[in-house]
């Protein structure tokens, strides 16, 4: 074959890879698509992460602290945020709280779910928890189904998520709060939770006049208040009625993160004092004990197969290679001899001498010990010390358990 015809077939054979992979890349179509992974472990863990990242996005440091133990460390701290309610429950920590508002601290405070009686900061600044009286979803006229139904899967056509839609059907029914911070900023708009406002005698009566502190503000929805702010000395307290409204739920709601802003203070950081949850034990130990557990396993295993039963099926006994009875005696007195067990050897050849005795000298068997081993020594001529080591408790060896099998086997021989 020439040359010339080998390039030829080479230059064909190019041409149709090359056809061929062109002709697949054509027919590829590309695409990308976005899947949800749900929340991370950090997220399911810190209800107030998304209000933490907005904070930190703003340029205000922010702090988880899990106690009040710690506000005398926070000294860079410009604002605390109770996200958990019924945290001052000692006069020690509402002194501690006073302090830290009187020389300008910033507190925004939940008064959630909190009765007034078991909360000492409320107590002392008068505001009490009430439930409103609102209708219940039964009580409401709703849409009919079939509407609902439409207006849900026109949004779904639309390429909204299931939990918009969800928050725009349920924004009809929805009263906000209007929260008021004069010309500057205006009017912003919060969801708190109707079911739950506050109360205080000077909203109610602008004459009261018996209490030590008066909110200089508060905010009002068709329910109540849920929102007061009390001036401290230096410092400012807000309490609201619902810290939900700035949880990784909610936050992205109407205003609420401009409202966190807004209530945080100018200087210092941004703390929140919440309930860390925190991890059990079988896993800590598995991120810092690792061995630690492989060798409690492998103990575990190994005292099992000591102690348990053996399985599988019993294998009969071979009588061909069963030993002597003379063998037996002498393998069991070995065994018994082995783990120090002499007295029990020696204890039936013991029995026999005491029996011979009793037949033969009628005193024997009425008598105590010591007077026993005075009449064996008459008898057979034998001093007390002597007869009181053939018959006493002592750890043998193979000297001492000879001589006293003899001496036994004597004192027989002269009854």
């Amino acid at each position: 074959m020439s040359q010339n015809k080998v390039s030829l077939k080479l230059v064909l054979a190019l041409l149709v890879l090359g056809a061929g992979g062109w002709f697949v890349y054509a027919s590829i179509e590309f695409y990308e698509e976005t899947e949800t992974s749900g929340w991370s472990v950090d997220a399911l863990r810190n209800p107030y992460l998304a209000a933490q990242q907005f904070m930190d996005r703003s340029g205000i440091d922010v702090t988880d602290v899990d106690s009040l133990a710690r506000l005398d460390e926070l000294n860079s701290v410009g604002t605390l945020f109770f996200s958990d309610a019924n945290q001052v429950q000692t006069p020690r920590q509402l002194t501690q709280v006073m302090d830290w508002l009187e020389v300008g601290g910033n507190i925004i405070y939940t008064a959630n779910l909190t009765a007034s009686e078991d909360d000492l900061l409320l107590q002392e600044f008068e505001v009490t928890v009430d439930w409103s009286d609102y209708e219940s979803e039964a009580e409401r006229e709703d849409k009919p189904i079939s509407e609902t139904m439409r207006e849900y899967n026109r949004q779904l056509e639309e390429g909204k998520t299931r939990e918009e839609i969800a928050r725009s059907l349920a924004d009809e029914d929805i009263s906000l709060t209007r929260v008021s911070f004069g010309d500057d900023i205006g009017e912003l708009e919060v969801s708190f939770d109707n079911a739950r406002v506050l109360s205080h005698p000077y909203i109610d009566d602008a004459e009261y006049d018996s209490g030590a502190h008066k909110p200089f503000s508060w905010s009002l929805s068709d329910s109540g208040a849920h929102m007061m702010q009390f001036e401290v000395g230096s410092g400012l307290l807000t309490i609201v009625s619902d810290p939900n409204i700035w949880n990784s739920y909610e936050i992205d709601l109407y205003d609420h993160a401009y409202l966190l802003w807004l209530l945080s203070s100018e200087e210092g950081d941004f703390a929140i004092l919440r309930s860390v949850v925190r991890d059990s034990i079988w896993t800590l130990m598995k991120r810092n004990a690792s061995e630690l557990l492989l060798a409690a396993g492998l103990l575990v295993l190994v005292w099992i197969w000591r102690m348990g039963y053996r399985f599988g099926r019993l294998l009969p006994r071979d009588l061909a290679r069963t030993r002597a009875l003379g063998e037996h005696f002498s393998t069991v007195s070995h065994y018994l001899w082995h783990r120090r067990y002499g007295s029990y050897l020696i204890k039936p050849l013991r029995q026999q001498v005491l029996r011979r005795a009793s037949l033969t000298l009628p005193e024997f068997s009425r008598a105590d010990r010591v007077r026993q081993n005075e009449i064996l020594a008459a008898r057979c001529e034998l001093n007390i010390a002597t007869i009181s080591r053939a018959f006493g408790e002592r750890n043998f060896n193979e000297t001492t358990f000879v001589q006293t099998v003899r001496l036994l086997k004597r004192i027989e021989q002269l009854l």
